[in-house]
């Protein structure tokens, strides 16, 4: 069996990631939304986020859940992700956003926080209420090359992502009470996507190799850490798991990429269809961003794999590494036609009850 608690990967922090993820917002709104006044009684009620990142999506998502609890609730919040996340940045963004000491929540609130890889159990058996997990399952743990077990690149993807999302599940029936919730929603194959941009991120990758803040073999190497499940995959991962779970809901929805819809608000009238300069500029600026903050450290943790004598990334920073990433991805997107294709996921919600 293949161990999948050695992940190390994150979000890019600083705020960064909380600046650039607004797609993945949307998402983790909706999700929160899922939870009805019913499913949420007692005076102890106990949340779950897995793969929280900085917390700002998890505030949208976790304050409609908690509006759906009783006004005289305690209520304790786990915030979970691996060891790398800027645990920092989401101490700052709970106690700027979730505690609002300006709203008055009746409700008694305390986070939590639970430094580890979700396919470890991360809180004790017959503890967690309703957990929840936006825009992370789609990330493969052997795809990501600071876990130190990379997948070889002719391996199954199809049984590789049953086995993470049913490591996932498994886990995760051990921690909720019995009768407890787990929301979840994440990118799935579908006519709408992000893969537009695809192109520009390794034709980037390649410019850096050229400018030696990468070697070439890291760019060559590089793979995208993640793989859009298709409804039958989701299938059978749902009916591996129907004696542990009951599926509640179940349904599929297209969400376009905001920064997608504002910057075709901006020509749409146009006679010529072709777009005002600043505004493609701000378009790719916030999608060269958006990608940066996904997967910028997977680029860094790559460019340390795969070093070449040629390359500059034993003295590059992280940092450095990354602000070149997106300066160049920017560029890339600019010179493409990626435009003219709309942007975004399609996402799948389910609501599981543990049984």
């Amino acid at each position: 069996m293949v161990a999948r608690n050695n992940e190390r990967t994150s979000m890019v922090g600083g705020g960064y990631y909380n600046q650039n993820s607004s797609l993945q917002a949307l998402v983790a709104e909706e999700c929160g939304g899922l939870v009805s006044p019913d499913e949420c009684q007692g005076g102890s009620i106990t949340l779950a986020d897995y793969g929280c990142s900085e917390g700002s999506n998890s505030v949208l998502m976790l304050r409609r859940a908690i509006e759906s609890c009783p006004e005289d609730a305690s209520i304790t919040i786990v915030f979970n992700d691996t060891p790398a996340n800027d645990y920092n940045s989401l101490s700052a963004t709970m106690d700027r956003l979730l505690r609002e000491p300006d709203k008055k929540n009746p409700r008694k609130i305390y986070p939590l926080m639970a430094p580890q890889s979700y396919y470890q159990q991360v809180v004790p058996d017959d503890f967690v209420d309703i957990g929840f997990s936006t825009a992370s399952l789609h990330w493969i743990a052997r795809l990501q090359p600071a876990g130190g077990n990379l997948l070889p690149s002719d391996a199954d993807i199809s049984a590789e992502v049953l086995a993470d999302i049913l490591h996932f599940l498994r886990t995760r029936y051990r921690e909720l009470r019995s009768g407890g919730l787990l929301l979840l929603s994440f990118p799935v194959d579908g006519e709408l996507s992000l893969k537009c941009a695809y192109p520009s991120i390794f034709q980037c990758l390649t410019d850096l190799a050229v400018e030696k803040v990468i070697s070439k073999e890291a760019a060559s190497k590089f793979r995208l850490p993640f793989h859009f499940r298709t409804p039958e995959e989701i299938s059978q991962a749902l009916q591996a798991v129907k004696g542990e779970f009951e599926v509640v809901e179940h349904f599929d929805r297209d969400v376009t990429h905001p920064a997608f819809l504002q910057f075709q608000s901006t020509f749409a009238d146009s006679p010529s269809g072709t777009p005002d300069a600043k505004a493609l500029d701000a378009y790719c600026k916030a999608i060269s961003g958006g990608f940066t903050a996904i997967i910028g450290n997977t680029v860094v943790d790559t460019a340390r794999l795969f070093r070449g004598a040629s390359s500059s990334t034993e003295t590059s920073s992280a940092e450095e590494i990354r602000s070149r990433m997106a300066e160049k991805l920017q560029q890339r997107l600019r010179k493409s036609d990626f435009w003219r294709t709309s942007l975004g996921n399609k996402y799948v919600f389910l609501k599981l009850r543990k049984i």
